[in-house]
């Protein structure tokens, strides 16, 4: 019986080498390990996702492509070229919106624009939920360079919600701040470079695919919504009154301060990478209600002013009203979305044309 028990154990440590030798192999061959796709862990959860989410009974569809851009369809694991990016889209959820159909997005609706005005152009959602200028600095080395032939020309940001706030770099992983254990660090990279890994996310997402709960993000009762929708409007004009410089706390210096610190290492990376900005500052459901987002969006304009750069400035603009048209203090439904749409539009359409249609 020990005779047999050892030559069974013999060749189940011989099998067993073989396998981890076939599968290396396979890795190797196959896999993203020293290939040009080869994109670092901190993309865990930002590519090749498919959710489904049941909103009162509405389902809503969200993928994010093999590059890490929203896409309409569940092509999620084409390798197309990415050198056909020319404009990005960028910003937390109020830009991502894994809430709405994507046609019913920002983007989506821009780009429904754009399609009906004859220009061909098309603006990719490069768009992360919860993260903010670090996270916008970070992707260029942790995402951006990953990308074969990327080089896109015109990025937009909508930016200034997420940083109001200063977290503790763990928290933000959204940022790639995130430090990961060795364990955690090995896991994550194989699900980013293994094509084995690849193939059972295939199937899952054929078969088993995610489905979660839209309470899961939000939960906001119909009654909540209601009032909501009655908070009157703080018009620029009117918040210059109500916020004075002299009235900033400490705490919210510092914030002001990092945005400023961080808008610059921004503009490092734009200019290394020849890339063309437009920037628009956000609002609230009030419009100009949140007090440090309002300072966060004067730093934005000054920003631009002195570096040249085209803002657009919809906490002015808008002067009246947005009714029915959040979710919560800051994420839009599909009719906000569309009227932010729709007012941010003839100026980025002009950008677009000047910058880009002209030039090709």
């Amino acid at each position: 019986m020990g005779k047999y028990l050892k030559v069974f154990s013999f060749y189940t440590i011989i099998y067993f080498i073989i396998l981890s030798i076939l599968i290396i192999l396979i890795e190797l061959i196959f896999g993203y390990w020293l290939d040009e796709y080869n994109f670092g862990p901190e993309m865990r959860g930002k590519r090749i996702q498919k959710i489904i989410i049941n909103n009162n009974s509405k389902k809503i569809s969200f993928f994010k492509d093999f590059y890490g851009f929203r896409i309409k369809d569940e092509n999620i694991n084409e390798k197309y070229d990415p050198s056909i990016v020319k404009v990005v889209f960028n910003g937390g959820s109020t830009s991502e919106e894994m809430f709405l159909n994507y046609d019913d997005t920002i983007v989506g609706n821009l780009n429904k624009f754009l399609k009906d005005d004859n220009k061909d152009i098309k603006i990719y959602n490069g768009a992360v939920s919860g993260k903010s200028l670090v996270g916008n600095v970070n992707e260029f080395s942790r995402w951006f360079k990953n990308i074969p032939n990327f080089n896109p020309a015109i990025m937009i940001y909508y930016i200034g919600l997420n940083d109001r706030y200063i977290r503790k770099k763990s928290e933000r992983w959204h940022d790639y701040e995130i430090k990961k254990n060795f364990l955690e660090n090995f896991y994550w990279n194989i699900t980013q470079k293994s094509i084995l890994w690849e193939l059972l996310k295939k199937t899952k997402d054929k078969f088993f695919y995610t489905e979660v709960l839209a309470d899961k993000y939000f939960t906001f009762s119909k009654e909540g919504l209601k009032e909501l929708a009655k908070n009157k409007i703080i018009k620029y004009d009117e918040a210059k009154l109500l916020y004075k410089e002299e009235e900033i706390t400490n705490n919210e210096m510092l914030i002001i301060n990092n945005f400023k610190k961080n808008l610059y290492k921004l503009k490092e990376q734009l200019n290394e990478w020849d890339i063309k900005p437009i920037f628009i500052t956000q609002i609230t459901n009030d419009i100009n209600g949140d007090k440090i987002l309002f300072f966060l969006n004067n730093e934005l304009k000054e920003f631009c002013k002195i570096n040249d750069y085209f803002v657009i400035k919809l906490d002015e603009i808008i002067k009246e009203p947005l009714y029915d048209s959040f979710i919560d203090t800051a994420h839009t439904n599909e009719a906000g979305s569309k009227k932010i749409a729709k007012i941010i539009y003839p100026y980025i359409s002009d950008f677009l044309t000047i910058n880009l249609v002209s030039n090709n």
